[in-house]
Parts: structure tokens; sequence; C-alpha cells
């Protein structure tokens, strides 16, 4: 067996230190990117972009699900208010204000007097009609800025911005 020459190692300069060994010496300009470099960023901002423009969308569609949700329980609430007033109508507003009514909280059922049940009511049909307008802003919101991002959504149209911006004066 031939003994295996090293001596082609020592031609190799290893440094362990990160600092620039001759500090006089101009440094060279890093080279230019080449036409697969390019490519391949264009592609990855591409790709980022695509991304963005998926995740927004799938927001977009939680958010008006969560809209439909919300006004269910809304017009549920509107329900029981008319009901409340119907039995205010009918029987007279001091005996109403004596009897109990069943209230669904949840998954629990609870007996409350009629004057603190339609309170209960009137504030929980605040609250809703404020997460509903909250939601219905950043459904404009995020669709804007997906028309922004991909241009054939709106079959390269700016109307949307344009009522977008029209509503916020």
């Amino acid at each position: 067996m031939p003994a295996t020459d090293y001596s082609k190692w020592d031609k190799f300069d290893v440094s362990d230190s990160d600092e620039d060994e001759d500090a006089g010496a101009k440094s060279t300009p890093p080279p230019l990117p080449t036409q697969q470099q390019q490519k391949t960023a264009h592609a990855n901002e591409r790709l980022e972009r695509m991304q963005k423009v998926e995740l927004l969308g799938e927001e977009v569609l939680t958010d008006r699900q969560q809209i439909v949700e919300l006004d269910r329980r809304r017009n549920k609430n509107r329900e029981a208010l008319a009901a409340l007033r119907r039995i205010d109508r009918e029987k007279g507003a001091e005996v109403a204000a004596t009897q109990k009514h069943w209230v669904c909280m949840g998954e629990t059922f609870t007996k409350y007097d009629q004057p603190s049940a339609r309170i209960m009511l009137e504030a929980d049909q605040k609250r809703l009609d404020a997460e509903i307008d909250r939601l219905r802003d950043e459904v404009k919101r995020k669709t804007s800025e997906l028309c922004k991002l991909d241009p054939s959504i709106a079959n390269g149209s700016d109307i949307h911005r344009s009522f977008v911006d029209l509503r916020d004066d």
C-alpha cells in the first residue's frame, strides 16, 4: 500500500478567527447575483405574496362566518325582546315586571325577572352590534389589502378601495 501524501493540505490557509487578517487590503465587492439567483429571489417573493393572499383570504372567510353567527344570535335576542314587549302590552307593565322568564345563557337556562332579562338582552344586543361592526370593518380592510396584493381578485379594478375610502370619510 502506498503512503498517502498529505502535503497538498499544507497549501490551505485555515483560520479560526472571524477578524480580517489583512485589514489594509481592499475588500472585493460582492458578486452580482446571477440570473438563476434573481429567478429564485423573484419566485420567493411571489411565494410569500401568495401565502399572504391565502392567509388574508382565510381570515376574511373566517370573519364573515363569525358575522353570520353573531347575526343569528342578534336575531334571537331581537325575538326575545319582542316577546318581552308583547307580554308588557298584553298583561300590563306592572304584572309583567313580576313575572320570571327562562333565559338561555350559553348552555344553561336561568330564570330572571322581566326587567333584568330585558336589561341583559339589550346589553347583549349592543355588544353584538359593536362586534359585528368591528368585524365588518376588518373584512373591508382585509379585502382592500387582498385587492392590493392580488389585483386579479378585483379584475384590476380599484373600486373596492374607493368604497372603503368613501365610507371612512
